[in-house]
Protein backbone atom coordinates (compact mmCIF):
# COMPACT_ATOMS: atom_id res chain seq x y z
CA UNK A 1 0.00 0.00 0.00
CA UNK A 2 1.34 3.14 -1.13
CA UNK A 3 2.18 5.85 1.42
CA UNK A 4 0.46 3.50 4.15
CA UNK A 5 -2.87 4.30 2.57
CA UNK A 6 -5.48 1.94 3.52
CA UNK A 7 -6.75 -0.47 0.66
CA UNK A 8 -10.75 0.47 0.38
CA UNK A 9 -12.90 -1.73 -1.74
CA UNK A 10 -15.51 1.07 -3.10
CA UNK A 11 -14.26 4.57 -4.05
CA UNK A 12 -15.12 6.78 -1.93
CA UNK A 13 -16.12 11.10 -1.97
CA UNK A 14 -15.62 13.52 0.72
CA UNK A 15 -18.35 15.67 0.10
CA UNK A 16 -21.12 16.35 2.41
CA UNK A 17 -24.42 14.70 1.65
CA UNK A 18 -27.70 15.06 4.09
CA UNK A 19 -28.31 11.13 5.44
CA UNK A 20 -31.24 10.76 7.87
CA UNK A 21 -30.82 7.90 10.34
CA UNK A 22 -32.58 6.15 13.31
CA UNK A 23 -31.31 3.20 15.91
CA UNK A 24 -32.62 0.29 14.43
CA UNK A 25 -34.35 -2.00 17.41
CA UNK A 26 -31.92 -5.21 18.49
CA UNK A 27 -35.39 -7.22 19.47
CA UNK A 28 -38.40 -7.98 17.25
CA UNK A 29 -40.54 -6.54 20.24
CA UNK A 30 -38.90 -3.21 20.97
CA UNK A 31 -40.33 -0.59 18.88
CA UNK A 32 -38.74 1.55 16.12
CA UNK A 33 -38.66 5.36 16.86
CA UNK A 34 -40.35 7.55 14.28
CA UNK A 35 -38.12 10.72 14.82
CA UNK A 36 -34.97 10.49 12.51
CA UNK A 37 -31.58 12.56 13.10
CA UNK A 38 -30.42 14.59 10.32
CA UNK A 39 -26.47 14.51 9.76
CA UNK A 40 -24.09 15.51 7.10
CA UNK A 41 -21.91 12.78 5.20
CA UNK A 42 -18.64 13.36 5.59
CA UNK A 43 -17.31 10.31 3.35
CA UNK A 44 -19.60 8.63 1.33
CA UNK A 45 -18.53 5.14 -0.69
CA UNK A 46 -20.51 2.12 -1.78
CA UNK A 47 -19.70 -0.09 1.73
CA UNK A 48 -20.34 3.16 3.86
CA UNK A 49 -20.70 6.60 5.34
CA UNK A 50 -18.96 8.83 7.94
CA UNK A 51 -20.81 11.28 9.26
CA UNK A 52 -20.04 13.59 12.64
CA UNK A 53 -22.79 13.16 15.64
CA UNK A 54 -22.98 14.98 18.43
CA UNK A 55 -23.47 11.92 20.97
CA UNK A 56 -21.82 8.93 21.58
CA UNK A 57 -23.49 5.71 19.71
CA UNK A 58 -22.69 2.01 20.26
CA UNK A 59 -20.39 0.00 18.25
CA UNK A 60 -22.44 -2.99 16.35
CA UNK A 61 -25.58 -0.62 16.44
CA UNK A 62 -27.76 -1.62 13.29
CA UNK A 63 -29.06 2.24 11.86
CA UNK A 64 -31.86 2.61 9.19
CA UNK A 65 -30.22 5.19 6.64
CA UNK A 66 -32.33 7.32 4.32
CA UNK A 67 -29.32 8.97 1.91
CA UNK A 68 -29.79 11.94 0.02
CA UNK A 69 -27.49 11.42 -2.84
CA UNK A 70 -28.42 13.94 -5.49
CA UNK A 71 -30.33 17.07 -6.17
CA UNK A 72 -33.05 15.36 -7.56
CA UNK A 73 -35.63 13.26 -5.08
CA UNK A 74 -32.86 9.81 -5.11
CA UNK A 75 -32.48 9.03 -1.74
CA UNK A 76 -30.73 5.34 -1.11
CA UNK A 77 -32.74 3.37 2.18
CA UNK A 78 -30.37 0.91 3.48
CA UNK A 79 -29.01 -0.12 6.66
CA UNK A 80 -25.29 0.07 8.42
CA UNK A 81 -23.84 -0.99 11.23
CA UNK A 82 -21.44 1.36 13.30
CA UNK A 83 -17.86 -0.40 12.74
CA UNK A 84 -15.92 2.68 14.66
CA UNK A 85 -16.73 5.31 16.40
CA UNK A 86 -13.53 8.09 16.91
CA UNK A 87 -13.34 11.75 18.67
CA UNK A 88 -10.12 13.67 18.26
CA UNK A 89 -10.45 16.10 20.80
CA UNK A 90 -12.48 15.97 24.23
CA UNK A 91 -14.99 18.22 23.19
CA UNK A 92 -15.36 17.40 19.31
CA UNK A 93 -18.19 15.76 17.58
CA UNK A 94 -17.68 11.85 17.33
CA UNK A 95 -16.74 10.52 13.71
CA UNK A 96 -19.35 7.66 13.30
CA UNK A 97 -18.43 5.36 10.45
CA UNK A 98 -20.89 3.24 9.66
CA UNK A 99 -20.55 0.00 7.47
CA UNK A 100 -23.73 -0.91 4.53
CA UNK A 101 -25.04 -4.11 5.91
CA UNK A 102 -27.99 -4.08 3.99
CA UNK A 103 -28.38 -2.52 1.02
CA UNK A 104 -29.50 -3.48 -3.16
CA UNK A 105 -26.44 -4.07 -5.99
CA UNK A 106 -28.45 -1.41 -7.45
CA UNK A 107 -28.28 1.26 -5.06
CA UNK A 108 -24.26 0.34 -4.54
CA UNK A 109 -24.02 1.00 -8.28
CA UNK A 110 -26.12 4.31 -7.63
CA UNK A 111 -23.77 5.37 -5.33
CA UNK A 112 -20.92 4.64 -7.07
CA UNK A 113 -22.33 6.57 -10.42
CA UNK A 114 -22.70 9.27 -8.60
CA UNK A 115 -19.07 9.45 -6.83
CA UNK A 116 -17.83 8.95 -10.36
CA UNK A 117 -19.83 11.80 -12.14
CA UNK A 118 -18.22 14.41 -9.14
CA UNK A 119 -15.81 16.62 -10.91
Amino acid sequence: MPNGQERRKYRRIEKPYITRFRIKPDKIQEMVTANWNLVGVRNLSAGGILFAYPENLDIDSNLDLKIDISQSTLTINCVGKIIRIDRPQPNSMFQIATEFTEIEDQEKEMISTTIDNVP
